[in-house]
């Protein structure tokens, strides 16, 4: 059974067919998931939070309906864009040259141009394969894209140095000249290069082309388009003629038109030895060049036999829609039905291929592979399914068959093409489809709740026999937390004793901190009115007391030294090399006593004192030291005065 198609976006369908109407663009054959992500940034653009408001505000301003568009066409290209691939392409470019007859053009297709780069980019690389000097009539590069705005721009053929990144300074200088916003093209080169608007999947190719550029454009299109459009590529291309997709392009059945020339870089070349009887007939004439010859079709018989005409009427009566095609693929026959089914009167279909027709819901698949399957013989039939959209209704399942068309002598003259309406078919399959599986689920569903009963049921008679030891349990806990309640209370008592004896305590230490402050206090009353200075260091030297005598004999008030390590200090009254001696006994624990210091009175007066320095070590623990620093001018004074005397006295 054929797998169903994606359910249709009304929405997004109804935004296509906008675009279809006011710009004659057919984008309904692109990827899905491209053209709605083109779709959601416009709409965030243009603040639509639905696309019904996006398709009413297309249905108001075409100028939006235009943006679109352009957004939906990508024209992301630069000059020589991916420098591996033109590497092989100026080697498949000089191969063209020299196997180019003297009067024989050389003819290059870049499809999908957007702003003219590439189409610029190949006439450059063919004219240096030329050799020196500038290109002439020998060489005719066609450009094509959808989009008009951007042939307008090719045409021009000014572009920045952003643009032109990918050219070196040699092929800048010699294939580009200054202009006004940037460089232009010389003018040599533009001769060679004719631009246009061609879409490749629904117009006629360019023919007699020796190499087609179509690069990153494929990734747009569906697998139906792409083969739509490689059928007219075969066509277009001479024999041995070289095709040139982009590098992320990797389409499978370009392999079966084509033969791989350089794969990693998608570079194919045209089988020379058979062309295809279902090439399209006509092709497009480049402005300025002559149309090709019309191919002479055989004698047209100069009337139908009776009998003839009785056949005609009954396939025009027949109900299912009946196609005939000749040996090249060219339609001899399009019944009443067929008229009826695709809204094409027949004297527009006759004489034309028909895989040029775009006829919906007639595969490429079946109308290339499958066609060459029965023509060659290999099949007897081939059968392919597809939809068609009908206006204001649901869209037609059908399913065309195609079988060979053979003379009276059983000579192979063409091919049959029956097509049948499958609606019906196929929404009895989607019924019978749903059915079983509603059924396949409903047995499940049933396997599963008679799994679930029995899972319950053993389930139940475990949980019967988990509750009974459980109650169990909860009569042993029960005596256990009777138990655990009698130690709890036990504990409390216990508690309220410890409690008790914690006040007590408690109160004691308060009392005894009371004491200590009170000592503390009496203690650092008694070292700030000694009338001997003390400095009490800790055991890194930093100075813990400074008593009122210090700040006086010493220089420096408390706050000042507090804090500080004392062998950084100045203190006029402390030499440095005392200080250093100071500094070298405390450190090896000995004592020091000075004698005798001279040192000036902060009055200005010079006087003496005595220093003792003596470390503090408590159970070989080094808590600091204790330096005491005593004024002895006025005792020594007293001295003085007191051996002068008793010497007068003598005498």
């Amino acid at each position: 059974m054929a797998a169903s198609k994606p359910p249709r976006d009304n929405e997004l369908e109804a935004i296509l067919e906008k675009v279809r109407q006011v710009r004659n663009f057919d984008f309904r054959n692109y990827k899905r998931a491209t053209l709605q992500r083109r779709i959601e940034r416009r709409m965030a653009a243009t603040r639509c939070r639905t696309r019904s408001a996006y398709l009413a505000l297309l249905e108001r301003d075409t100028n939006e309906v235009n943006t679109l568009v352009s957004s939906m066409l990508i024209k992301l290209t630069t000059f020589f864009r991916d420098p591996e691939v033109w590497t092989s392409l100026r080697k498949v470019v000089k191969e063209l040259v020299r196997k180019r007859r003297p009067d024989q053009e050389l003819r290059i297709w870049s499809a999908g141009c957007a702003t003219g780069e590439e189409a610029y980019s190949i006439a450059i690389a063919a004219a240096e394969a030329m050799g020196p000097g500038m290109p002439g009539t020998e060489l005719k590069v066609f450009g094509t894209d959808v989009d008009e705005g951007a042939i307008a721009f090719a045409r021009r053929g000014v572009y920045t140095l952003q643009q032109l990144e990918g050219c070196s300074k040699e092929q800048l200088a010699r294939w580009f000249v200054p202009a006004s916003g940037g460089y232009a093209v010389r003018k040599e080169i533009r001769r060679s290069v004719v631009f246009g608007v061609n879409n490749l999947v629904s117009d006629a190719p360019v023919s007699r082309i020796d190499l087609i550029l179509c690069r990153n454009v494929f990734i747009y299109l569906d697998s139906e388009l792409q083969k739509r459009a490689l059928a007219r590529f075969h066509f277009a291309l001479r024999r041995d003629g070289v095709l040139a997709l982009g590098r992320s392009e990797l389409i499978p059945f370009a392999a079966k038109l084509f033969a791989p020339e350089d794969l990693p870089r998608r570079i194919y070349r045209k089988d020379g030895r058979q062309e295809l009887p279902w090439a399209p007939q006509h092709s497009v004439t480049p402005p300025g060049e002559a149309p090709e010859p019309a191919r002479r079709s055989a004698d047209t018989p100069p009337s139908l036999a009776p009998q003839h005409a009785f056949l005609r009427d009954v396939l025009d009566s027949h109900p299912c829609p009946l196609i005939a095609t000749d040996a090249h693929g060219t339609v001899t026959l399009f019944n009443q039905a067929a008229s009826r089914l695709w809204s094409r009167h027949e004297k527009d279909i006759l004489g034309k291929r028909l895989v040029t027709l775009a006829l919906p819901g007639l595969s490429q698949e079946l109308l290339v592979e499958q066609s060459a399957r029965v023509k060659a013989g290999r099949a007897e039939r081939e059968s392919g399914d597809g939809t068609l959209d009908v206006p204001g209704g649901e869209p037609l399942a059908i399913r065309a068959q195609v079988v060979p068309l053979r003379s009276e002598s059983a000579e192979h003259t063409g091919l049959l093409y029956a097509v049948h309406d499958v609606t019906a078919l196929r929404s009895l399959e989607h019924s019978l489809q749903r059915a079983n599986d509603e059924l396949n689920t409903a047995n499940l569903r049933l396997q599963s709740s008679n799994e679930e009963l029995r899972a319950s049921n053993e389930e139940l008679e475990t949980t019967n026999e988990e509750l009974q030891s459980a109650n169990e349990e909860l009569q042993t806990t029960n005596e256990e937390l009777q138990s655990t309640n009698e130690e709890l209370e036990t504990t409390n008592e216990e508690l309220q004793s410890t409690n008790a004896e914690l006040d007590t305590t408690n109160r004691e230490l308060a009392h005894r901190t009371q004491e200590i402050d009170a000592m503390d206090f009496c203690q650092h009353t008694i070292i700030r009115t000694l009338s001997t200075g003390v400095v009490v260091l800790s055991a890194t030297g930093h100075i813990t007391t400074w008593n009122l005598a210090a700040e006086r004999l010493l220089g420096l008030t408390e706050r000042e030294a507090t804090g500080q390590l004392l062998w950084t200090l100045r203190i006029p009254a402390l030499s440095r090399s005392l200080l250093s001696r100071l500094h070298k006994n405390l450190a090896a624990n000995h004592p020091l006593r000075q004698e005798e210091v001279r040192y000036q009175l902060p009055h200005g007066g010079r006087g003496r004192a005595t220093l003792v320095a003596t470390p503090l070590i408590l159970d070989s623990q080094i808590l600091g030291a204790v330096i005491l620093f005593e004024d002895t001018t006025r005792m020594n004074t007293l001295s003085q005065e007191n051996r002068e005397m008793k010497d007068r006295l003598k005498t």
